[in-house]
């Protein structure tokens, strides 16, 4: 048994099972990341219990190094002349498609189910945020090109940008809501501390930039670019992690500002591009492997209900931002499809709001995140593939 549950042997049996369920889903034609999802279930503790207890509790280091990776890589999709492009249609969309769903899910969580209303507050913010890592993973696999696919990447980078910004707020208002904060200064003083925290992790971003920048040019060769590339983005990272500021934002913030600094800085994702499918194996594995059934059970109705209610927030804020900014018929049609993968950032929001929340709200949020992330990773992932097609924009 001690084999079994050896964290290196269960590494092992996720990359060969990994090979052959992604090799077996793509002859039926569904996205890999639904097979990485899929399988961790499977290997969860709920099912066969494959997945070492060492492995889990390292998953907070991955989860850390890959949404870094994923924000990295979706600040290329920042430069000045993409966004000429864009610009106007993925603000509008971005900001649209990340209102509604946390306003639906407010006002079910509170209205339909009899929640809280910090609670409902703290739902909602986690409903605006989207699956970075998911919707790239997707758009590479099927070499997906055009203004739908640019639009998409720039919707998603700035999508957890808003859900983060929206987060940090609700959650501080429902810090001050459950302590019974009653002084007006003193919910003024939470907001003012977590817009400082954003601050400083566009600050950080842009100042690793351009440092990097600077002392690139020792680089002789391709192997020293990906260990320069990799040794930055880990002290970016770790420096978020340190000062409590956003590794989502900074690492974006990051990536953005390089692109912008110099056109040929776009070797340096590139090289990252290299070593980062072992990498999404693991996070996404383990986000299986992370739901519990008996959790799933327990809070059904909510669960089900988030899932509705930010569906339908994505599909109707994407296709009222589209208008709004005079996008093309298939961005109005489908970019709220495409966008209803989550991941990540719902989850680290979750673990945060356990933390912050404490018991019982901090268990509700927690599960229902984990339960509907699941989910959303294995739906979510056919519907951006499905609005892709739909687009013309997948090369066959």
């Amino acid at each position: 048994m001690y084999i079994i549950h050896n964290p290196i042997f269960s590494l092992g049996v996720v990359f060969i099972l990994s090979f052959f369920s992604a090799r077996l889903t793509r002859k039926f034609r569904i996205p890999t990341i639904t097979a990485y999802v899929a399988l961790g279930i499977l290997l969860s503790p709920d099912v066969f219990n494959l997945v070492s207890a060492k492995l889990f509790s390292a998953s907070e280091f991955f989860s850390k190094v890959v949404l870094g990776i994923i924000a990295f890589s979706l600040g290329e999709s920042f430069s000045l002349g993409t966004l000429r492009r864009v610009g106007k249609a993925v603000i509008g969309i971005s900001i649209s498609d990340s209102l509604f769903p946390w306003l639906l899910v407010v006002l079910a969580t509170w209205l339909i189910f009899q929640q809280p209303f910090y609670i409902a507050f703290v739902l909602g913010a986690i409903a605006a945020a989207t699956a970075p890592a998911a919707v790239v993973m997707v758009i590479q696999e099927y070499r997906s090109r055009g203004e739908f696919t640019d639009t998409l990447l720039g919707v998603v980078a700035i999508d957890d940008a808003w859900a983060l910004i929206i987060f940090s707020l609700s959650l501080s208002l429902a810090q001050s809501l459950i302590d019974g904060v009653s002084s007006i200064s003193d919910i003024v003083m939470d907001l003012s501390r977590v817009l400082l925290q954003i601050g400083g992790s566009f600050l950080l971003g842009g100042i690793g930039a351009l440092i990097f920048n600077k002392l690139s040019h020792f680089i002789a060769n391709v192997k020293e670019r990906l260990i320069y590339t990799l040794g930055f983005l880990f002290l970016v990272i770790s420096l978020a992690s340190a000062l409590n500021f956003s590794v989502l934002l900074s690492c974006m913030v990051f990536g953005a500002v390089l692109i912008n600094i110099n056109k040929m800085n776009a070797d340096f994702f590139n090289s990252l591009r290299e070593i980062d499918s072992p990498l999404y194996i693991i996070f996404f594995v383990l986000a299986g492997a992370s739901l519990k059934i008996t959790v799933l059970g327990a809070a059904l109705a909510l669960t089900v209900g988030f899932i509705i209610f930010r569906t339908a927030g994505k599909i109707i804020g994407a296709f009222v931002g589209a208008r709004v900014t005079a996008s093309s018929s298939p961005i109005k049609k489908y970019m709220g499809l495409a966008l209803t993968p989550q991941a990540g950032v719902a989850l680290a929001c979750a673990l945060l709001a356990k933390y912050k929340l404490g018991e019982p709200w901090g268990d509700v949020i927690l599960t229902v995140t984990v339960a509907t992330t699941v989910i959303f990773e294995l739906i979510g992932p056919l519907a951006t593939k499905f609005a892709l097609f739909k687009a013309g924009e997948v090369k066959e």
